[in-house]
């Protein structure tokens, strides 16, 4: 298909980069190489998943994973739905539910409104922001779907599959308060705090990344044009720090217009400082959520050691605590004597939990203790495939 000389390629698959400039992809059941002398990363996120008992039970999934079969598969996950963890997500989830007559049991959410109020200042300017989430409290309300504010998951129970979710409230630090244990009964439990930046394909070209906590974790370093260390590769949208979509679609046309520039296209400078002047709008009120809603360290403390946090491979906490004592502070380390990280998810679901674990297990920050290594494939590509068969 070609749009004003773009070429525009659907269903296409990267899926690694063994070079500067450019990108192994899969099409159509072909594999092929696209070069390029600017790339723009917009990988996105995906959600971040905290263990507990009982997370392995069948009925157990992400908020985006229950959005997903009603959106994609037009399949309702449950009849009796509980919604827990934090952020926005839940809000737009449930509506989600609430559309397709699958009404939520109950949202809890982490964090408490009395929590939010020193950030109610910088909520000046946003209007429609605040106007969307109004909508979903309205949608939700007349649903009559309740919400609990400042409670969380400990425990999922059931035999063979979910059938009761022990809920807790919880301290300004996500510590369960004793005496308030609580059973919902339910046959789908969906658990969220947020999003983490997809950062696979920028560290495999090489991008130098940070740890940004406010940000969701790993993110790649850039300049004001969104532009990487790695002269030519640009970033955009979730990959660069959780912000939400409107600051996505700011920085896509700021990396754009970069991207352009560097590629020779004359681009005018009123057009880049409004797409900056944008981005930096959108990334204030991407940075308040993030603020209102981060992660309760207490989370962590419900990870018992029989408890699995690597799904795929079947390592507990306390096989990642006991290898991060013994071999020092280098998740890599961990994830080569106990295979976490090596299954069919390549860490996107534990890695940040064995960075976490292994952080406090030897008393250091998520910085020492660095990010699972990366290598292509990204995602799972057939031999078949590869090997042009």
């Amino acid at each position: 298909m070609q749009v004003a000389k773009v070429e525009l390629l659907n269903e296409t698959l990267v899926w690694g980069s063994f070079e500067p400039g450019t990108l192994s992809i899969v099409r159509n059941g072909v594999a092929g190489t696209v070069r390029a002398r600017a790339i723009v990363v917009a990988s996105g996120a995906y959600e971040r998943a905290i263990s507990f008992p009982g997370w392995d039970l069948p009925g157990v999934m992400t908020p985006g994973g229950a959005q997903t079969l009603v959106k994609n598969q037009h399949v309702v996950p449950g009849s009796r739905i509980v919604l827990a963890g934090s952020g926005p997500f839940l809000l737009a989830v449930a509506k989600t539910l609430i559309h397709a007559g699958a009404k939520p049991a109950v949202i809890c959410e982490a964090t408490r409104p009395r929590e939010w109020l020193r950030h109610a200042p910088r909520l000046w300017g946003h209007w429609d922001r605040v106007g969307e989430a109004l909508r979903y409290r309205r949608l939700i309300r007349e649903a009559a779907v309740p919400v609990r504010f400042g409670r969380i998951v400990v425990r999922a129970e059931g035999s063979g599959s979910l059938e009761r979710v022990v809920l807790m409230e919880c301290d300004s630090n996500g510590r369960p308060l004793p005496g308030t244990e609580a059973i919902e009964r339910a046959d789908t439990l969906c658990v969220g705090y947020g999003f983490v930046p997809s950062v696979q394909l920028t560290r495999l070209l090489g991008c130098r990344h940070r740890y940004v906590e406010s940000r969701g974790g790993w993110v790649p370093e850039h300049d004001e044009s969104m532009e990487t260390g790695v002269p030519g590769v640009f970033v955009a949208g979730e990959v660069a720090g959780i912000g939400g979509a409107y600051a996505a679609l700011a920085e896509g046309r700021l990396a754009g217009l970069a991207a352009a520039r560097r590629l020779g296209v004359r681009v005018a400078d009123a057009d880049v400082a409004a797409a900056c002047t944008e981005r930096e709008s959108r990334r204030r009120f991407g940075d308040l959520v993030n603020d209102v809603f981060a992660l309760k360290p207490g989370v962590y403390d419900l990870i018992a050691n029989d408890t699995l946090v690597c799904r795929c491979e079947e390592v507990t906490a306390g096989q990642i605590r006991e290898a991060a004592t013994g071999w020092g502070p280098d998740v890599n380390f961990v994830k080569g004597v106990t295979r976490c990280g090596m299954g069919y998810c390549q860490g996107r679901i534990c890695g940040g939990m064995v960075e976490e674990l292994t952080a406090r297990a030897v008393g250091c920050g998520r910085e020492t203790v660095g990010a699972f290594r990366v290598r292509p494939p990204l995602k799972p590509v057939p031999v078949s495939v590869l090997v042009g068969e």
